[in-house]
Parts: structure tokens; C-alpha cells; sequence
């Protein structure tokens, strides 16, 4: 379940936040906490940095604002994603003092908020690692460091920039782990990385370590929406 925290001095827009949150998610898979005012979110945080995966944060409050309470929060943690919010957008400009992973206007408008949501789900994505059994040997591999997977009978042969492991299982079952956002299946044999495509035609797909994977026939169109669909949200 995530956690996200919501430091806001506005009470209807923290009940208007909080809603959106939930109708995106769903009550069940998110869980929100709301705070009034900076200092009240710093206690908290200092506390327990690694509670929420998520900030949204008001530039605009009074006493210690959204600014400052968010460089103290990068003094304790470098990562986590925080979301501005003003109504005041010469302000924003500040929040790249902080790395803000966005910068969303008030009043909200739903179509921003789910377009950030749904970034910050498909970084999440790049970061998780699958574990892959090589014999006895266990290595946890992250799925943006797999160039592509080919089909060898009851094996998969999954190729990394200067490593191949040869892994006891079939096409099928790593291709229900896979983010669909990251790998595209252009023939039954193989599975590829979007992200090492380095051209295509209509019947191969070049990668950038110079390999060249089929591309099926019927797939040609699909591959492309999928193609362009990953530079749109990943490129």
C-alpha cells in the first residue's frame, strides 16, 4: 500500500486532494495523511523518513513555507518525490532548488494530477528488480538493465549489456513479471527492452548492442503504438 502525506494549510483543497487520491487509487491501495503546516510534517518526517512515498506540498503557507520545509526534507532524504502546489506559478520556479518531481497548478485539475500519478507509478517500475536463478547462484536484476529475453526451449536466455544468463524457465513466465510500460513481445521467441530499440523496420528490430530480433508480421503496427507509447511516457 503507499503512503502519501499532504501538507497543506487549506482544508477544503487537503479534502479535494485527498478524494482525487483516492479515486485514482482506490481507497484500499493508498493511504493518505494529511498535515496543516510544515513544521507539524517535519516533526513527523524526522521521525519516520521513510514512511511516505509520496509529498504533496503547498508552496504557499504560513510560518515556515513549502520551500524551506522541503529543504529540510532533502537534508534527511535525497529521493522521495515531492509534488508542488501554488496558485502562484512565478513561485514554482524555486522548487528546482529542491528537485520537485512536479509542479501542479491550483485550482487542481484532475487531468495533471493522474498524468503526474501515473509518472510517478511508471518510475517506481524502473527501479524494482526481478530475481533470476542461475543454478545455485540468485542475482536481483533491475528491469531496465535487460536488454532483451530469447526463448530457448524450457530455458530463457536474458541478455544484460555484457552478461547473459541462462535461466531455467520459459517465455511465458518472466512475460507476466515484466512492466508492460518497459518490454514489448515482437515474436513468440523473444521479448525486448524498449528502451534499447536503436531502429526498426517491418521485419527486425536493431538493438543498440547491434543484435537483431524478428519483428512478426502482424505486429508491425502494435509494436510501433507500443514503441511510441515509451517515448511518450519513458523516452
Amino acid at each position: 500500500m503507499k503512503k502519501i502525506a499532504i501538507c497543506d494549510d487549506e482544508v477544503n483543497f487537503q479534502k479535494v486532494l485527498r478524494e482525487k487520491l483516492e479515486e485514482y487509487y482506490g481507497m484500499l491501495e493508498v493511504e493518505i495523511e494529511v498535515f496543516s503546516s510544515g513544521m507539524d510534517f517535519l516533526d513527523r518526517f524526522k521521525k519516520y523518513p521513510l514512511e511516505f512515498q509520496m509529498i504533496f506540498m503547498d508552496i504557499e503557507m504560513p510560518g515556515l513555507d513549502g520551500i524551506e520545509t522541503s529543504k529540510r526534507i532533502r537534508k534527511i532524504n535525497q529521493s522521495i518525490p515531492i509534488i508542488f502546489l501554488t496558485s502562484h506559478t512565478e513561485l514554482a520556479m524555486e522548487g528546482y532548488e529542491v528537485e520537485a518531481f512536479r509542479f501542479l497548478d491550483k485550482p487542481l485539475q484532475m487531468e495533471r494530477l493522474v498524468k503526474t500519478l501515473h509518472d510517478f507509478d511508471n518510475l517506481r517500475l524502473l527501479d524494482s528488480k526481478i530475481e533470476l536463478q542461475d543454478g545455485e547462484r540468485t542475482m536481483l536484476v533491475n528491469w531496465m538493465e535487460i536488454q532483451y529475453v530469447q526463448s530457448e526451449n524450457v530455458y530463457i536466455n536474458v541478455y544484460l549489456e555484457d552478461t547473459r544468463y541462462l535461466i531455467r524457465k520459459k517465455l511465458g513466465g518472466i512475460e507476466e513479471q515484466m512492466p508492460k510500460q518497459i518490454f514489448y513481445k515482437p515474436h513468440r521467441s523473444y521479448l525486448i527492452n524498449l528502451g534499447f530499440v536503436k531502429s526498426f523496420d517491418g521485419k527486425k528490430i536493431m538493438m543498440k548492442n547491434g543484435n537483431e530480433i524478428p519483428l512478426s508480421r502482424g505486429k508491425r503496427n502494435d509494436f510501433k503504438k507500443s514503441m511510441m507509447n515509451y517515448l511518450r511516457i519513458l523516452g
